[in-house]
C-alpha cells in the first residue's frame, strides 16, 4: 500500500511506470473496517485481461477507525501489487467528494488555488488508463466479474458504462453464534448474522434487485443506473462528461443519487449504459426498518429531484414518471377499497365485483415469478410471495416513503440524505414511534367521545355519501382494468430468459 497526495501527481509520483495498460478501481471508504478486508480479498481473486494492470486506489474519508489499518495489512495478505490509499482534505461533499479528489489526482483539482492542473507524465499514464471501476467499500465482487464487465464494455464501441447485476447477502442465523463468544456483539453489529426479520428485510430488497435487473435486460440491457456499487466505465467516456459538463472530476453533486446523473451525462454525450448479462456484485443490505428507510429515502429523493429536473425530455425521466404514477395509482386503490367498502356496507349499498380481485391475482402471479428468479430465494420466501403478504407489506412500505419524499420536497428546509442514512446505520436516528402512538390514541379518543356524546351526527353523513357511492366503485373499477393491464405486461417480460 502507497498512501499518495495531490502534491505526489502534480510531481508525477504516482505510478513507478507510467506507460502500463491499467484498469484501475475506485473505493471511496468512510469508517469501513469491518469490511474492506473481504473487498480487497474479492479484489485480488479478480481475473483480469492479461495485457491490463489492476491498479486500485482507496480514498479514505474522514475514516475515525482502523480502515487504513485494515488495508495495509490485508493488502500484504492478499497480494495486491499496486494499491494506492488518498485521504480526503477538506472533503464536504461525502462519498461524491471523496470519488471526486481521485479523479482529480489524474485530471488535475481545477479548485486549487495553484497547481491546478497535473504533470505531463500523469497524462501520459492517464492515457494509458482503459477504464474505470468505482466499487463501494462494502461490495463484494463475484468470480470473473471484472473480466466480464471488461468484455461486455469492449463488445461495442459505443458502449460508455456496464453496470454488474446486484445482490444482497441473506445474514446466517443469529443462534449459531456461541453466547461465550467474547466479542459477539461486535460481530452482530457488522450484520453478518441475523434474526428472521432482518433476513425477511434482505430477501425483499433481493426481490426489488431482481425485478429491477430484469426489467433492465428486458429492455435490450438498458441500465437504470450504472451504479457506484459496481460498474466499469470507459475512460474516454468519463473524460467527455467532465469536459462537457465542466466537473471537478466526474461526479455532480447537485442530487443525492450521484450514480443515476453520471448515468444520464454518459447519455447525452452519446454514450450506451448497459447492465451486465452474469456479472454479479454482492452489496451491503439494510437490516432493519430504520436503516433500510433511510437509505432508500436518499435514493428515492435523488430519483425524484432528476424527474424534476429533466421533466419529460428524456427516455428515463419518461419512465421514472410512469413507474412513480403506477405506484401512486396502486396507493389510490387500496385507499379506495379502504374506505369504499366499509361506507358501502355501513350503508347497506355494498355489491361485490369479482373483477376487483384480478389485480390481487395478477400481483401474486406476478411476485412469485420475481421471487423464482431471485438469487439465494428459500421455500418461504416463495410461499410469503405466492399469497401476497411479503409484496403487499414492502408495497406499503415503499409508499410511505414515497409520500415522505414528496412531502419533504415541499419543505423550505431540505433533508440531507447521505446525513440521514449515516445516523440510521450508527443507530442515532430520532425514534418518532411514539409521537405516532400518540395521534392514533387522540384519534381513537375523538371517535369514543364521538360515539358517547353524538357532536357529529354520523348517520346523516351517510345518507349525504350514498349517492356517491356507486360512482366511487365504478372508478374503482377503471383503475383496476388499468393496474390489471400494466401487470399482464410486467408477467409477459418476466416470462423471458433473462435472469436476475
Amino acid at each position: 500500500m502507497k498512501e499518495i497526495s495531490y502534491i505526489d501527481a502534480v510531481n508525477n509520483n504516482v505510478f513507478e511506470d507510467i506507460y502500463k495498460k491499467r484498469m484501475v478501481v475506485i473505493i471511496p471508504a468512510h469508517n469501513e473496517e469491518s469490511s474492506i478486508g473481504k473487498v480487497l480479498k474479492s479484489i485480488s481473486e479478480q481475473k483480469v485481461p492479461e495485457e491490463l494492470t489492476l491498479t486500485v486506489f482507496v480514498s479514505l474519508d474522514n475514516c475515525t477507525d482502523n480502515t487504513k489499518k485494515v488495508i495495509d495489512e490485508k493488502s500484504k495478505e492478499y497480494g495486491i501489487q499496486e494499491l494506492y490509499c488518498l485521504t480526503t482534505v477538506a472533503n464536504k461533499e461525502r462519498k461524491v467528494g471523496a470519488m471526486n479528489q481521485i479523479y482529480q489526482l489524474f485530471y488535475g483539482n481545477l479548485s486549487a488555488t495553484e497547481n491546478k492542473e497535473v504533470g505531463i507524465n500523469t497524462k501520459i499514464a492517464v492515457g494509458n488508463i482503459e477504464c474505470f471501476v468505482c466499487m463501494d467499500a462494502d461490495v463484494y465482487i463475484g468470480k470473473d466479474c471484472l473480466f466480464t464487465l471488461w468484455n461486455e464494455a469492449n463488445s461495442r464501441c459505443d458502449i460508455g458504462a456496464v453496470s454488474a447485476n446486484y445482490t444482497c447477502l441473506i445474514p446466517d442465523d443469529i443462534k449459531k453464534i456461541p453466547r461465550s463468544i467474547p466479542n459477539r456483539e461486535d460481530i452482530l453489529e457488522h450484520g453478518e448474522y441475523g434474526n428472521s426479520l432482518n433476513r425477511w428485510w434482505v430477501v425483499q430488497q433481493n426481490r426489488e434487485f431482481a425485478d429491477w435487473t430484469i426489467k433492465q435486460k428486458a429492455r435490450s440491457y438498458f441500465a437504470e443506473i450504472a451504479g457506484g456499487q459496481c460498474t466499469l466505465f470507459k475512460r474516454e467516456a468519463l473524460e467527455e462528461v467532465r469536459s462537457n459538463y465542466k466537473l471537478n472530476g466526474m461526479y455532480d453533486n447537485i442530487t443525492d443519487t450521484e450514480d443515476l446523473l453520471l448515468t444520464q451525462y454518459i447519455r447525452f454525450v452519446g454514450w450506451k449504459c448497459l447492465i451486465s448479462k452474469s456479472a454479479r456484485c454482492y452489496v451491503d443490505s439494510m437490516k432493519n426498518y430504520t436503516t433500510y428507510k433511510a437509505q432508500r429515502i436518499k435514493w428515492v429523493s435523488g430519483t425524484t429531484d432528476y424527474m424534476l429536473m429533466d421533466g419529460l425530455k428524456t427516455k428515463y425521466s419518461r419512465l421514472l414518471w410512469g413507474q412513480e404514477t403506477a405506484l401512486f395509482l396502486n396507493l389510490l386503490i387500496r385507499l379506495m377499497l379502504i374506505v369504499l367498502i366499509p361506507l358501502s356496507i355501513a350503508t347497506g349499498t355494498f355489491e361485490w365485483n369479482w373483477f376487483w380481485i384480478a389485480p390481487l391475482l395478477l400481483a401474486n402471479v406476478l411476485n412469485t415469478i420475481i421471487t423464482l428468479k431471485t438469487p439465494n430465494k428459500r421455500i418461504i420466501d416463495i410461499i410469503l410471495s405466492l399469497i401476497g403478504i411479503s409484496p403487499e407489506i414492502y408495497l406499503w412500505i415503499t409508499l410511505n416513503i414515497h409520500i415522505k419524499v414528496w412531502a419533504d420536497k415541499l419543505k423550505i428546509n431540505k433533508i440531507d440524505g447521505w446525513a440521514e442514512q449515516y445516523k440510521a446505520e450508527s443507530g442515532d436516528s430520532e425514534n418518532k414511534y411514539l409521537f405516532k402512538l400518540l395521534i392514533i390514541l387522540i384519534a381513537v379518543g375523538m371517535v369514543f367521545i364521538n360515539s358517547k356524546y353524538n357532536i357529529v351526527n354520523v348517520d346523516r353523513i351517510l345518507d349525504y355519501l350514498k349517492y356517491y357511492i356507486p360512482g366511487g366503485f365504478r372508478v374503482l373499477t377503471i383503475l383496476t382494468f388499468i393496474t390489471s393491464i400494466i401487470m399482464i405486461e410486467k408477467i409477459l417480460k418476466l416470462r423471458g430468459h433473462h435472469k436476475a
